[in-house]
């Protein structure tokens, strides 16, 4: 059993205000808590929140995702197209020779002792940013191992395939038997005019 005894007279006690020290400490623990408690409920609050719009913006992405392939695919096409009529019009105003003019050029100017097995006359583009070329190429077989050559120069002496193609030169030439060689030539030149 404790016993308090109180030693102060009546007219000696001072006033100590409405508050007291531990009531005082234990409000601004509970602020200070409260304070924190709510901090922390604003994070976690805009954590979800981030996380929600997230998922959505997941969600929507993927709803959208394959309609922006498409996009972007007939985008590509759609340049594609334009550069093909470009080219189109290019023919149709008469700013390059018709290709049945170039191959009867050709024709005229392959000798009887050659056999030509493929022929190529056309634009080739490897993809979209490389330039366009105009290319003639010609391979099959020949008698003898001039016949290639002199073809390569009639071709080369023809105003209308030198205009198209530029100078046709002889990639290959190889002994098949006998007197047949088997032979290549190819022409090439980018569209725009430069070689």
């Amino acid at each position: 059993m404790s016993l308090q005894i109180n030693l102060l007279k009546k007219s000696e006690r001072r006033y100590q205000g409405i508050v007291s020290m531990k009531v005082m400490a234990l409000g601004s623990i509970s602020v200070l808590a409260g304070i924190t408690i709510l901090v922390f409920s604003l994070a976690g609050i805009s954590k979800m929140t981030l996380n929600a719009n997230l998922d959505r913006a997941r969600r929507e992405w993927e709803r959208i995702g394959p309609l922006a392939a498409v996009v972007r695919n007939c985008q590509s096409a759609a340049v594609s197209n334009r550069k093909t009529l470009a080219s189109l019009e290019g023919w149709a105003q008469g700013d390059h020779l018709s290709m049945f003019s170039i191959l009867r050029a050709v024709q005229s100017r392959i000798p009887v002792q050659m056999r030509v097995e493929n022929v190529y006359a056309g634009f080739e583009q490897a993809s979209d940013k490389d330039p366009v070329f105009c290319t003639l190429r010609l391979s099959g077989r020949s008698q003898g191992e001039l016949t290639a050559v002199n073809a390569k120069r009639k071709l080369n002496a023809d105003a209308e395939v030198r205009g198209f193609c530029g100078e046709v030169k002889l990639v290959s030439s190889q002994r098949e038997t006998g007197e047949t060689w088997i032979f290549s030539l190819e022409g090439r030149r980018s569209a725009g005019g430069g070689k």
